[in-house]
């Protein structure tokens, strides 16, 4: 079933596409009869399928490796622990977009518009080009720019690039089972991609209006990235690094003032929080 490969990383068959004689056999066939079973004397409720899943000892496991596992099951198939795994492109993007608080709740309605950038880039907005055909405007102009992801556009020739980066499906001709790559271009993503830079910074501002002193900022900036207090030694390093960050940005440019270095400084912890494992992946 497809539910076990969005809880569990992978499901009770590898081919989802397949489920006939010719696709691989369910490494728990009494298991699937029995979900199926449950599934039609609940009356068909999806919801309670997944609050069953979810509530299960299975699925509250930890991701410790032993050596015993590995040797019995290296790849994790018969569900012995909990295996990590990085966050869908659609739910890394709307990750970082409600992580800065300007997420908007509007449901339904037309998709969000894509159109190609500047340079090339597939980002979000309103087709505008010059007399030369050349694309005009920014990004950020666009008011549907902070909608979830499932808002947005899909078009096969103009896939979204922070979401191309990320293993966004493929629907050439169908999307059975999402790929999850670990490949250079996605941290060269998260260092340069003017998405990320601007949610930085927008994160960054945000905590800098609502409290005074770094360590302040850091803890809250930490909190609404993570979702759990920041640990002191954490918390040390990573004052330490605002306050390197803001000389070098001084250093680089005299006419910056305090505030200015501190402001930019800052969003470059919040970009690293954003580009952290702990941030990408699901432990």
């Amino acid at each position: 079933m497809a539910y076990g490969v969005h809880h569990f990383g992978h499901g009770i068959v590898d081919s989802p596409g397949d489920f006939g004689r010719l696709g691989s056999k369910p490494t728990h066939p009494e298991l699937l009869d029995w979900l199926a079973d449950e599934l039609m004397r609940g009356g068909w409720k999806l919801k309670r399928m997944h609050r069953m899943m979810m509530l299960s000892t299975t699925y509250t496991q930890a991701s410790h490796r032993s050596e015993m596992l590995d040797r019995v099951d290296p790849d994790n198939r018969l569900y012995a622990r909990m295996s990590i795994r990085r966050l869908e492109s659609e739910a890394i993007r709307d990750a970082m977009i409600a992580a800065t608080s300007v997420m908007t709740s509007e449901m339904h309605g037309p998709p969000v518009p894509v159109k190609e950038d500047a340079v090339g880039q597939i980002v979000l907005g309103q087709e505008m080009l010059d007399g030369e055909r050349k694309p005009t405007g920014k990004e950020d102009d666009f008011e549907g720019v902070s909608r979830r992801s499932v808002y947005v556009q899909v078009r096969r020739s103009r896939p979204l690039a922070v979401l191309e980066t990320f293993d966004i499906a493929t629907v050439s001709p169908n999307c059975t089972e999402r790929n999850f790559s670990n490949v250079a271009p996605q941290s060269l993503l998260m260092m340069n991609s003017q998405f990320a830079i601007d949610h930085a910074e927008r994160l960054a501002d945000q905590m800098i209006r609502e409290e005074t002193e770094t360590s302040d900022q850091i803890s809250q900036a930490w909190m609404q990235c993570f979702g759990s207090s920041i640990e002191n030694t954490v918390l040390v390093e990573m004052i330490e690094f605002v306050e390197k960050q803001t000389a070098t940005f001084q250093s680089r440019d005299s006419k910056l003032s305090p505030a200015a270095a501190h402001r930019l400084a800052l969003a470059s912890a919040c970009q690293a929080m954003f580009s952290s494992n702990e941030f990408l992946y699901v432990d």
